[in-house]
This record gives C-alpha cells, sequence and structure tokens, in this order.
C-alpha cells in the first residue's frame, strides 16, 4: 500500500482495510491459544455423518438422539471422500498460512481449486528450522454442497465439518471455514458485538460512578467549608486586627524615631560651640529655635550647620535679650533632618 492509494480510499475501503486488519490480529491471537483448548467445545458435540441425504451417526452402531431445529453439531466428512496430503511450508499464521495455500491449491491439488474446498492445520515443527508440516486437504465443491443441503435439510448448525480420522485429534482439519467463506454454510452469529456493547456499557458505568464519586467528594468538601466558615472570618478578622495593630506600632516606631525629643536635645547640645548658653529651646516636631548667649568669636549657626543634623538655618532678628559681659545674644531657626 503506498500514500496515494491511501489518500485515494473511500470509507467503504478504509473500513474493509480496518476488518482485514482486525481479523488479522483475531488470528495471531488465536493462533497463541493452544488447540487442545480451541477445540475443546468442539468434541464435545454430536458428531454425524452425511449419508444419502441425511444425517446419520459418525460412528456404526452409536445411538445419538436426533438433533432438534438449531442444533449445534460436528459433521464429519469420510477420509475417502478427501484429498489429503502433507507438505512443508514456512511458520505462518493461520491466515497467512490459508492465503498462501490458496494460491498454491492448483500445484497441492490434482484439480482445480475452484472447484475444491480447502482445510489446513499445522502438525508440528519439520525438520528443518523455520518450518512446520502443515496437513491439508480438499474436499469436492459438490460434496460440498451435499454436506451443506443435508445440514439445511435437517435444520441443525453445523459447527465443524471435520475429516473423519482413527482417533480423535485436538485441531482436525476442518472445512468449515472455507464453507462459510464460499457461502455453502451460514455465518455463525459472533458475540463479539454483545461483548463490545458490554464493554461500553460498563465503561459508561465506571465513568458514570468516577464522575458522582468526584461529585461527592467535592459536595462533601463545600460542605466542610461551609461549617468552617465561621472559624475563618473569626481567624481573618483577627488577622486583620494584627495587621492593623503592627502597622500602627510601625508608625509609631518611626515617628519616635523622626520626632524624639531627647534626640533633638542631644543633637542642639552637641552642636553648640563651646561655652554658648541657651536660654530657650522651642521645638514643633520639625523645627527648632534657639535662643541663647555666645562667646563674642562662636558662630553658632555655622556650628550646627556643620553638624548634618540641621538645614535651612537662619537669624531670626535682633534678640530682645540684652548683651551681658558672659556672652552675645542669639536666635536662630533650623529645621532638623530625621536621622
Amino acid at each position: 500500500m503506498n500514500p496515494r492509494a491511501l489518500l485515494d480510499a473511500d470509507m467503504r475501503m478504509i473500513g474493509q482495510w480496518l476488518l482485514q486488519g482486525w481479523q488479522w490480529w483475531s488470528d495471531e491471537i488465536r493462533a497463541l491459544i493452544p488447540a487442545r483448548l480451541q477445540r475443546s467445545s468442539m468434541r464435545e458435540l454430536p458428531r454425524f455423518i452425511v449419508c444419502d441425504g441425511a444425517l446419520a451417526p459418525a460412528r456404526p452402531g452409536q445411538r445419538v438422539a436426533v438433533p432438534g431445529p438449531g442444533a449445534r453439531v460436528t459433521l464429519v466428512v469420510p477420509a475417502a471422500d478427501c484429498l489429503v496430503r502433507t507438505i512443508t511450508r514456512p511458520a505462518l499464521g493461520d491466515r497467512d498460512l490459508h492465503r498462501m495455500l490458496a494460491f498454491e491449491a492448483d500445484a497441492l491439488l490434482p484439480i482445480p481449486v475452484a472447484s475444491v474446498v480447502l482445510a489446513a492445520r499445522i502438525e508440528g515443527a519439520a525438520d528443518a528450522p523455520g518450518l512446520v508440516r502443515v496437513r491439508i486437504a480438499g474436499l469436492p465443491i459438490a460434496a460440498a454442497h451435499a454436506i451443506a443441503e443435508a445440514a439445511e435439510a435437517a435444520d441443525v448448525v453445523p459447527v465443524a465439518v471435520v475429516v473423519e480420522q482413527p482417533q480423535p485429534q485436538p485441531a482436525p482439519l476442518d472445512f468449515a471455514p472455507a464453507m462459510r467463506a464460499a457461502g455453502l454454510l451460514a455465518r455463525q452469529r459472533s458475540a463479539t458485538p454483545l461483548l463490545w456493547v458490554l464493554v461500553a456499557v460498563l465503561l459508561l458505568l465506571n465513568l458514570a460512578m468516577a464522575i458522582w464519586r468526584d461529585a461527592a467528594h467535592v459536595a462533601q468538601f463545600e460542605r466542610i467549608v461551609a461549617e468552617q466558615q465561621p472559624a475563618v472570618g473569626i481567624a481573618q478578622a483577627i488577622s486583620r486586627r494584627g495587621e492593623q495593630d503592627r502597622r500602627l506600632v510601625a508608625r509609631s516606631l518611626a515617628l519616635r524615631r523622626a520626632r524624639d525629643p531627647l534626640d533633638v536635645l542631644a543633637a542642639v547640645s552637641a552642636s553648640l560651640p563651646t561655652g554658648t548658653w541657651l536660654q530657650r529651646l522651642a521645638w514643633d516636631g520639625e523645627a527648632v529655635r534657639l535662643t541663647g548667649y555666645r562667646p563674642e568669636r562662636a558662630d553658632v549657626a555655622t556650628a550646627l550647620r556643620r553638624s548634618g543634623r540641621f538645614v535651612g538655618v537662619r537669624s531670626m532678628g535682633e534678640s530682645a535679650e540684652a548683651a551681658m559681659p558672659t556672652g552675645q545674644p542669639f536666635d536662630l531657626s533650623a529645621k532638623v533632618e530625621p536621622r
């Protein structure tokens, strides 16, 4: 198969390819099952032989109840009515093996392939590695028609049409698949669609159960959340109040560090020149006003500027205080820089 053939194929052709792939896969899986397990049910069915267009017990003298309408039976073909031989072929699956034998049927049997129904089974490994012994049988189409007509007249369902053998074999040669493919026998009703429907129903039930369980878990979680909502609300309120208290404390500490009167007083004391006498200090939180006496050669304004804690130092005019022998009066204002 090339890509062009795949692109040109219609839905019907693609469906046939999928069906063929499914059949091939089923044959490969079936080949893994031991033959004794595959044919165990066949040996339990009543066995009949077609004689003069009617069904008779497969073994002479054997008492077998007359099958009722729709009974499942195994039909036995006398070995003398078949052409049987054993060949060696490469180890293949049942489906591939039957395809290969269909191509080689003209060379394997002395009658045309169109007038014969083929059956084959693998008997075991051959002497050469990679080869198996295959037993092949051909049933004339006329005999196959007679068997199909006898089964239809008796109103029975032939599960298998096997070749007569002296001893029961776990996997006898069965013409039933080839006869069904040729339209001589009705195809068996397969339980596969019912099984797939059952699988689909179980899958849907599984999904529904999973969805129901998830919904139940979500509802239970929502119920727990609703029950814990009052406690969560209280915890959130406490958390908000704690956050407000922390902000208030931080703000108070910041204000205290920026407007500490003792710190301002210490800065003024450290900045004034030696011998300066401070008579009055007024501080409004941002600016400070200093009034007092200084030595004659001391420069209070320059000292305040050099300290780094005071900016905008300026004189407030002539001091109302009279000069004294101990010093000259001064009246200054400055803005205090926060640390």
